[in-house]
């Protein structure tokens, strides 16, 4: 029986957001239409790859893409908003970036005027992954970073963080983060 509420609860949370991800590409085809990109070969794509950025606007293919985890798991307005951030980004053309020019047009066409997003923990809005590494400090256990791939360094004995070198020379390590561990997974098997 619990199994078979488990299960049932698993469905309808993909359910649910695989509504979010189909509403929010209606709302990207949408917008690329009413900014007459669409008209001019530009599409809308899914990152399913990327873990760490939010969108991405690929002028040379004529596409925007949203990164599929984190639409996944932050609102569908907080998506939105990205999708509106990549259309400024189509519509100023490639020489611009973040520049005046672009933050003029993500005014008009919507989106706020923010080069980045800033991550729940650093105070903003958009929740993000943590990655599978985390860098802490040995002695107290503090985070520093999170990696989602393993650093290659080997050895942090000579290592220490810019301003900080008298608490963190010589006591850093790279550990797997408590989502990487199989021991914490909520699905382990009770014996």
């Amino acid at each position: 029986m619990v199994d078979y509420i488990r299960s049932s609860n698993n469905n309808n949370s993909n359910l649910k957001s695989m509504n979010k991800l189909i509403e929010i590409q209606k709302f990207a085809q949408e917008k690329l239409e009413e900014w007459c990109l669409a008209g001019i070969g530009w599409k809308f794509v899914w990152d399913n790859k990327a873990t760490c950025r939010y969108g991405q606007c690929r002028y040379y293919k004529k596409e925007i893409g949203i990164t599929k985890k984190l639409a996944s798991i932050n609102t569908i307005e907080e998506s939105q908003d990205v999708v509106l951030h990549e259309i400024a980004h189509a519509l100023t053309g490639s020489g611009h970036g973040h520049d005046a020019v672009w933050k003029r047009m993500c005014i008009k066409v919507g989106a706020r005027p923010e080069r980045c997003y800033s991550s729940e923990e650093n105070g903003g809005t958009v929740k993000t992954i943590k990655g599978k590494w985390k860098l802490i400090n040995k002695d107290t256990g503090e985070v520093y970073r999170h990696y989602h791939r393993k650093p290659r360094r080997q050895r942090w004995d000579c290592i220490w963080l810019t301003g900080r070198k008298k608490e963190t020379y010589g006591k850093l390590q790279v550990v797997a983060n408590e989502l990487n561990n199989p021991d914490s997974s909520p699905y382990k098997i009770q014996s």
